[in-house]
């Protein structure tokens, strides 16, 4: 299931924008299983909702009076990552000062019909692309992960090992070769003879030398790859931007 939410403080707005949402789930492909979730006017009781639910995407007013829609933004990126932020704002100035939190998208509340529609297609996808799962043979069996979950393979000698989100490390037998074909079709790149890395879990770079990842792992960059490594990860920035 999909669930989709609405924070905004205005009352009005929100709820004109939740049966925008619920005009487009209704013309959604019937395999997607969506849920609105309840109009919400705070980033506490967003907070709330999320001890016992979980919410897939969240269409955030910026400009809130208890925590505005960049304090949530930032909580919401360290505890709950997969949640998809998209803001949505009157002010078209805070559109270049929302890109530190890694929005989905920027709406602007006075263009909402004409971009809302488009929005929801691209987020959708990204929902379903999120979903997507790789089957692997490891040293405990077979186990099915999810690709936004892998962070990045590390390969030693005829195995390779798998980190994921969880901290959890997965070992199976294979090659580095074999990890790239495998993720070919999804946004991961071989930085290193020893690393394939999913570029979404890259925490900063390091003069072209070297990676930090989300999870505070510090990884090399090797010299004949670092040209192709820097325009693959421009391209896809760029991508998560203009999305």
């Amino acid at each position: 299931m999909i669930t989709i939410a609405v924070c905004d403080d205005n009352v009005q707005f929100a709820q004109l924008l939740r049966q925008h949402l619920q005009r487009l789930c209704a013309y959604a492909p019937q395999r997607l299983d969506l849920k609105i979730a309840p109009v919400f006017t705070s980033a506490k009781q967003v907070l709330d909702y999320l001890q016992e639910s979980t919410i897939d995407v969240l269409f955030l007013d910026i400009d809130m009076p208890d925590a505005n829609g960049f304090e949530l933004a930032k909580m919401l990126c360290e505890v709950y990552p997969d949640t998809v932020i998209i803001f949505v704002s009157s002010y078209e100035e805070f559109v270049y000062s929302s890109f530190e939190y890694c929005p989905f998208r920027f709406l602007r509340k006075a263009h909402l019909t004409q971009e809302l529609d488009a929005t929801f297609q691209k987020v959708i996808e990204r929902c379903t692309i999120n979903n997507e799962t790789l089957l692997f043979e490891t040293t405990e069996g077979e186990t099915l992960l999810r690709v936004a979950d892998i962070m990045f393979f590390e390969s030693q000698r005829n195995y390779f090992y798998i980190y994921v989100t969880s901290g959890k490390i997965y070992k199976c037998r294979g090659t580095i070769k074999y990890v790239e074909q495998l993720t070919r079709d999804f946004d991961f790149f071989k930085i290193h003879a020893s690393y394939v890395v999913n570029l979404s879990h890259i925490d900063t770079t390091q003069k072209g030398e070297h990676l930090i990842m989300k999870n505070g792992k510090f990884l090399s960059i090797s010299k004949k790859r670092a040209s192709a490594f820097k325009d693959t990860y421009m391209q896809f920035i760029r991508r998560r931007i203009s999305r």
